[in-house]
């Protein structure tokens, strides 16, 4: 997960004479280097109030759909705004048509992207479709069990979609406690949150106790999997944030 504090926007000019429209003048939004959209005044909500979107769109006709890939749906966790992977529209395609929704790169090598509010509020003031949006849907409990085995660094639930149960026997150690019952803690949560209805993010604090394993790969890789809060709870982690379970 990587957050967005920093956006700019450009005018460009696109040739569209291929599919018989001309020249269209489109606007960029990107942060720093990254193009996180490439021509926002044609994003659309394809699923009638699913907030799912394509953010770079075909340079050859403007249109949506043309090209595959480049898919995010828009989540609000807690009082931070997501951009995930649009997992429900892609697990419900058959085998061969996976790919049409899967997310843009930025995604897929850094991890959801997150937005504070005022950040969102820019974005939100740029893109005419997100202007319609009258509130922003919650990020659901079987979003968050999917982003968490997504975004894992060393692939330990297999590759999406096609996840699997994580097995210890990957493991040699754990940073504190016994390594077969923080392994089974791990599980527990990751169904709690799974069965939950709404979920929100918080960066992880200094009264934080990361909670890591090490995998048996040669060279003891650290996988950051959870915190232990003050009050001795457990709380599944991506990267620097944690999973609070609301409702």
């Amino acid at each position: 997960m990587w957050s967005i504090e920093k956006l700019s926007t450009k005018k460009n000019l696109f040739t569209f004479t291929s599919s018989g429209q001309g020249y269209s003048v489109g606007t960029t939004i990107s942060a720093g280097d990254q193009i996180i959209f490439n021509q926002l005044e044609a994003i659309i909500d394809h699923g009638e109030g699913e907030q799912v979107y394509q953010a770079i769109i075909c340079e050859s006709c403007g249109y949506t759909h043309c090209e595959k890939g480049n898919w995010f749906a828009l989540r609000k966790a807690g009082s931070f705004h997501l951009f995930i992977p649009a997992f429900e529209w892609i697990l419900e395609e058959e085998d061969q048509l996976k790919d049409e929704y899967f997310p843009p790169k930025y995604i897929s090598t850094r991890g959801a992207v997150i937005l504070g509010s005022s950040t969102f509020e820019v974005i939100r003031e740029l893109i005419p479709s997100f202007l319609e949006i009258k509130k922003v849907k919650d990020l659901n409990g079987l979003e968050a069990a999917l982003l968490y085995k997504y975004e894992n660094p060393f692939k330990l639930f297999g590759e999406f979609p096609e996840f699997g149960p994580i097995r210890n026997l990957n493991f040699l150690m754990v940073s504190e406690g016994d390594i077969n019952f923080q392994f089974e803690s791990i599980i527990k949560e990751l169904k709690k949150i799974e069965d939950s209805n709404l979920i929100g993010i918080e960066e992880i604090s200094k009264e934080d106790r990361i909670l890591s394993f090490f995998l048996d790969d040669g060279i003891l890789s650290e996988w950051k999997a959870a915190i232990i809060n003050e009050k001795g709870e457990l709380q599944l982690i991506i990267d620097d944030w944690k999973f609070i379970k609301i409702q």
